[in-house]
């Protein structure tokens, strides 16, 4: 197996060591080890997804390709898809999330709650576009999980509002309102309870 080049410039910032990096191992499977010793960082991933939202870069991993394992990537070509640079400023991220109920538009999933894919990480938020190259306003941005969000890229699937408004309203209710919610279903579900 052919090893990977390293060839990181001086005066490089991290973003463009990894932009180099990976089209100079196109097609080859690159570990995270040697993006974070190329790019110099250890907090990288913000890097490939920049690399990714803002230049279109065709950077896998293993949400991607069922080959690749969670430290693995790879950049299947180096064509650019044409992407968005939609920026939504913190105010606005904000005011989506609290309009989705603190939970995943797709999955529904909260905030914090164990990733079901990974036990050793909790779930986060996300902004996400429903159409893509669509304009950044409220009605065209939806809360995703981690999950979601990089797993359905730019996938146009409306939400459910009907089952998310319900969803949303139960997490914004006081643990007690929601455990005789709960009561109320179990008794609903499983009669002999």
């Amino acid at each position: 197996m052919k090893r990977p080049a390293a060839d990181g410039k001086k005066g490089e910032g991290a973003r463009d060591k990894i932009r180099n990096f990976l089209e100079a191992n196109v097609g080859m499977i690159v570990t995270t080890e040697q993006i974070s010793r190329i790019a110099g960082i250890r907090d990288y991933q913000r890097r490939i997804r920049e690399l990714r939202g803002e230049e279109g870069m065709q950077i896998l991993s293993y949400r991607d390709r069922r080959d690749l394992k969670p430290n693995q990537y790879i950049l299947a070509s180096t064509d650019r898809l044409p992407r968005f640079s939609h920026r939504i400023d913190k105010t606005q991220r904000a005011r989506i999330i609290e309009r989705d109920g603190l939970t995943c538009s797709m999955c529904g999933v909260a905030a914090g709650q164990p990733d079901p894919y990974n036990s050793s990480r909790k779930i986060t938020l996300h902004v996400d576009h429903l159409d893509p190259d669509g304009p950044t306003s409220d009605g065209n941005l939806r809360t995703l999980c981690h999950n979601c969000n990089e797993g359905r890229s730019n996938l146009i699937i409306p939400p459910t509002p009907n089952t998310l408004s319900v969803i949303r309203n139960i997490r914004r209710l006081s643990r007690d309102d929601q455990k005789r919610i709960y009561e109320e279903l179990k008794k609903k579900f499983e009669p002999d309870s």
